[in-house]
């Protein structure tokens, strides 16, 4: 990679942000910088003690079972820290990450951060935030699972992934399935229905939300806050 790109990557990142140009090029210069292609495996089961950054494509974290059974746990999106770290408490073991898309992926040591976070506090701020934030997802995503059924899991998982936006982009509807726990043909045929009432549109890899008060009734009729009659 060039370096003014390899510049480039590490000044997008929300946790490094922070850190003085001369700095930034001390880390950028004993940091590696990998390039993964879509569907690969860069990180099994056993992997080292290492924290990623994503600077751009998306990455699926999983689990797998002897049966061959698949559990999605995330899709990493461009500039989100993921991986195997005990130091700031971002487990990643019997866990695997393919790259769903080509993607360019960065890997700081545990004595790389270690030194930034002693170093620079803001940065171990951010990155206590970045983890804060993912919990609260988690358990968002626990309690849709434990109270809600499919379309309410679905309505929950499209109200988060498009954040302050209209927009999913990038998906399968099998990558979106494994994050609710359910088929695919469920997971479509859930779409399908919202789509039959307006609540969205949908093309290749793409949904937009077009009646963002729909799903948010289903949630809030399935986690038992409001008595709106759910989406058909």
């Amino acid at each position: 990679m060039e370096e003014s790109s390899k510049l480039e990557l590490f000044s997008a990142m929300d946790i490094l942000q922070d850190l003085p140009e001369s700095e930034m090029e001390a880390l950028m210069n004993r940091t590696p910088v990998h390039t993964a292609e879509k569907g690969t495996e860069f990180y099994g089961p056993d992997g080292p003690e290492v924290l990623f950054l994503l600077k751009s494509g998306k990455v699926e974290m999983f689990r797998g079972s002897t049966d061959g059974k698949r559990l999605t746990l995330a899709i990493i999106e461009p500039g989100t820290v993921f991986g195997e770290m005990s130091l700031i408490g971002q487990r990643m073991v019997g866990t695997c990450a393919t790259a769903i898309e080509d993607s360019v992926i960065c890997a700081l040591s545990r004595s790389d951060v270690e030194t930034l976070m002693h170093d620079r506090p803001q940065v171990a701020l951010r990155i206590i935030a970045v983890l804060a934030s993912r919990l609260q997802q988690i358990r968002d995503a626990l309690e849709e699972m434990v109270f809600s059924d499919v379309t309410g899991r679905v309505a929950g998982l499209l109200l988060r992934m498009s954040g302050d936006g209209d927009v999913i982009d990038g998906y399968s509807h099998q990558n979106l399935a494994a994050m609710v726990g359910c088929l695919r043909e469920s997971f479509t045929a859930v779409i399908d229905r919202f789509k039959e009432s307006e609540a969205l549109t949908t093309g290749r890899r793409h949904i937009e939300i077009t009646d963002r008060s729909q799903l948010e009734r289903v949630v809030s009729q399935q986690m038992g806050t409001s008595d709106t009659p759910k989406a058909h």
